[in-house]
């Protein structure tokens, strides 16, 4: 197997893996169940990138810029 068939090659239980690790922590998640609601029509659900109003978060940019 080469390099470029096996992209975790770099990372497979060496040293280097483990020190490059070393700072982060295991992550958990929690996703809500998300409870029923009447959608958005079609078209406008498209335009806001969702079809439920719960979930639509619009974004307004921020961060660094460079």
């Amino acid at each position: 197997m080469t390099e470029i068939d096996n992209l975790y090659s770099e990372y497979s239980d060496s040293y280097e893996r483990k020190s490059k690790c070393s700072n982060m922590v295991v992550g958990m998640a929690y996703v809500p169940e998300q409870e029923w609601e009447t959608p958005y029509e079609v078209l406008g659900g498209l335009n806001r990138g969702t079809l439920f109003p719960s979930l639509d978060k619009p974004f307004f940019g921020g961060g660094k810029r460079l």
